[in-house]
């Protein structure tokens, strides 16, 4: 980005008021186009930006830049598209230039929702449509509105409905055919994504409807959405009905959603593999694989590995489907982990202040925490017990593992959904954590609950005698069984198997690393498991 300082040198009157003219109806022009995917955009704006020298243009300069930004953002580079409309905020707030200040709201609500932050987008969202006045141009009245719904609904508030019907009206007053259906879309993905299917058929329908009537061909992404609709309210026959016109190559390759059409891919294959029809399952997810393979496609890869251990399920082939589902709850606690990383980086680029650093830090603590039970997770698991336990360690007096696992965890997804999967995962790490010693946070090391994934959980006690490690297990064991699940799961109870081992006068050896330690827990774990479950098991029997 170039300086935001002018050039004195302007152009004699005439000639100037028509470059003005000019490059003001470019880059109103390429504001109004960023919104879709079209073909030359970035250079265009470029080219603006830098003819658009001298005071008189220095707006438009910085306009043609944001739309530069914008699409710098669309290629993945968050932090150097945060960092120019960052900057160019700064200025637009000196200079009392509410539009451009809009703007760069408009841009920086895209790039925190991207990058997780779901409040922090809103609040650029929200100041996006607020300094955006009603003289703007319709069609950035409407991008801006559709952003702040988005955001309201990707942070879990239902009054974004209200925001979408809006929205829609408007286009239809501007008669955007194009908008009208990036609405329909955006909207029936976001009440999907709210779990209302009832709200998001009709809203989906009339996207399918409006396509057919301005003869517009639905994309794998927009097919994906109507899919995911009809998923979501049991409807599989018509769901795979809806996608399979995506299934053709000029469609799949076309795809504009950046995903190489793996996406619509997996929906499918969850499609084919619901119905019963689990060679065509396996085509499409084989498909998919590749393609996520061939393009680096991380996230979706993670939720193909889930899809891959129900369909080796669906086969009967239970042993393989366990392996994948371990594999999945591994990769995605990793996949969570590079994420949040990722963020700090882009965060601390955009800002490089020390308001960054207290970001960068939050993001660390977060890379370190399981999303659902807010525990620690499996990073920090191997981090804690590598310093405990590895070459180099701090002395401690002893290292306790209690390896925790929920018994007969897959009938309560199965009879009640992972909804309620979920609340019972929540409501054990509360427990967990509860038995956490009291004075864990002093001891060496301190002490701590973790989850490592899926249903299973680790406590590591440092600096507390063997004797009083089982004793907390089986008190952790006790409170699990003794809760009252019957609200939350009926008449199935919810009880837990617990391996508990651990070293003594902690020093690096073969047999006391982190690996060696776990494996003993696992052992006797499976061993608990073996002789009836709801047990503890420790290495004295």
């Amino acid at each position: 980005m170039s300086s935001l300082s002018v050039v004195d040198a302007e152009l004699p009157g005439p000639g100037r008021n028509d470059l003005v003219r000019r490059l003001t109806a470019q880059v109103a022009e390429l504001e109004a186009l960023s919104r879709f995917t079209v073909e030359g955009i970035a250079e265009r704006a470029e080219r603006v930006a830098a003819e658009a020298e001298g005071p008189d243009l220095t707006e438009v300069r910085l306009r043609a830049q944001l739309v530069g930004a914008d699409m710098v953002r669309c290629q993945g580079d968050h932090a150097e598209a945060g960092r120019i409309a960052q900057e160019i905020r700064r200025w637009a707030t000196e200079q009392q230039r509410p539009f451009l200040r809009a703007r760069s709201a408009y841009v920086l609500a895209a790039i925190f929702q991207e990058l997780g932050d779901s409040a922090t987008a809103l609040e650029h969202a929200v100041e996006a449509v607020d300094l955006m006045d009603d003289g703007a141009p319709p069609e950035l009245r409407i991008d801006h509105s559709l952003r702040l719904a988005d955001c309201l609904g990707q942070h879990g508030d239902t009054s974004a409905s209200l925001r979408y019907a809006d929205v829609l009206a408007l286009t239809h007053e501007l008669g955007d055919v194009h908008r009208e259906l990036v609405v329909l879309n955006n909207w029936a993905y976001i009440e999907s994504l709210l779990g209302r299917f009832d709200e998001a058929l009709p809203i989906a329908q009339k996207l399918e409807v409006r396509s057919t009537e301005l003869g517009e061909a639905l994309g794998v992404g927009r097919l994906d959405t109507l899919g995911r609709v009809l998923i979501g309210l049991g409807r599989l026959a018509d769901a795979e009905a809806v996608l399979l016109p995506g299934l053709s190559p000029e469609r799949l390759e076309s795809s504009t959603d950046g995903d190489a059409g793996a996406d619509f891919l997996l929906t499918l294959a969850e499609v084919r593999r619901r119905l019963g029809r689990l060679p065509e399952a396996r085509q499409a997810l084989d498909d998919c694989v590749v393609r996520c393979d061939r393009h680096g496609l991380t996230a979706i890869r993670v939720r193909a590995r889930q899809e891959q251990a129900e369909l080796h399920a669906a086969l009967g082939d239970h042993r393989t489907a366990f392996t994948e589902h371990k594999l999945f709850h591994e990769q995605l606690m990793q996949l969570q982990s590079t994420q949040r990383d990722a963020r700090a980086r882009a965060i601390q680029a955009m800002y490089e202040t020390g308001e960054a650093r207290r970001q960068s830090r939050r993001y660390r603590e977060l890379s370190l925490r399981d999303p659902l039970t807010g525990l620690y997770n499996r990073r920090h698991i191997d981090e804690q017990l590598a310093r405990l336990l590895g070459p180099g360690s701090l002395p401690a007096a002893s290292v306790s593992v209690a390896l925790v696992d929920l018994d007969h965890f897959k009938r309560i997804n199965d009879t009640f959904g992972h909804d309620v999967g979920d609340t019972v995962l929540r409501r054990v790490a509360v427990l967990l954590q509860s038995a956490v010693p009291a004075d864990g946070a002093r001891a060496l090391g301190g002490s701590f609950a973790a989850r490592m994934g899926g249903e299973e959980f680790l406590l590591v006690l440092v600096d507390t005698p063997a004797e009083r490690a089982v004793a907390l297990a089986e008190e952790l064991r006790s409170t699990i069984s003794g809760h009252p699940w019957a609200a939350v799961t009926g008449d199935l109870p919810v009880t837990a198997s617990i391996g508990v081992t651990g070293v003594t006068g902690v020093t690096a050896s073969t047999d006391q690393t982190p690996a060696a330690l776990l494996g003993r827990a696992d052992a006797l774990l499976y061993r608990a498991k073996a002789s009836g479950r709801d047990r503890v098991l420790t290495d004295n029997g």
